[in-house]
Formats: C-alpha cells, structure tokens, sequence
C-alpha cells in the first residue's frame, strides 16, 4: 500500500471511530458495523461489475481480516485542550478520535 493511500484509509478510519463514539454503541456492536459495512462495499463493487459476488466477497473478508493484522493505537481525547503529544514516528497505523459531544463549539 503506498504512503497516500494509508492516509486517506487512516482517515477515514478516524472519522468512522468518530461516528461510532457518538452513537453510543457498544465496542462489539461498532465491530459488527464494519463488518456490515465491508460486505456492503462488496455487494456495491458487484453492483460496478468489480467482480462476482463470491469474488468480491472473498476479497472483502480478506481486507478486512487483513486490517486485524495492522497495528493500531488509538488516542482518545476529551477536547482539544487536553489533547496529549503523540510521537506519531513509533506507530504509522495511528488514528485519533476525538469525543464530539464534548467539543466547544464557537
């Protein structure tokens, strides 16, 4: 995977954990999101004619099991104020989540 693809993956990985914290769902209940959400793609992917199903299937768990082999920390913070420093330079499969609900807005 090349280094501007792992960012927009990183990314869009951070804004999901975002969205989950908000929703007040449980940890495994956030891990079944995913796994719905990976066989959507596939299914849309189908829909595009990337394959048949069975293959974009098959691709789909082998993404997403892949993803469990990457290593990942997370960094939660209460607001911006309290944000710690991270040497981002130790792990490259950093993502960071940010509580919305305790965020100021102005």
């Amino acid at each position: 995977m090349n280094e501007e693809r792992r960012v927009k993956i990183e990314a869009v990985a951070g804004r999901l954990i975002q969205e989950v914290m908000t929703t007040g769902l449980t940890w495994d209940e956030a891990v079944a999101v995913f796994g719905l959400a990976a066989k959507a793609t596939a299914q849309t992917a189908v829909r595009l004619g990337a394959g048949t199903p069975a293959d974009c299937l098959t691709v789909a768990r082998i993404r997403f099991e892949d993803a469990f082999a990457q290593d990942v920390r997370v960094v939660v913070t209460e607001s911006a104020a309290q944000e710690r420093h991270v040497d981002h330079a130790d792990n490259p499969h950093l993502a960071t989540a940010h509580r919305r609900q305790t965020a100021k807005l102005h």
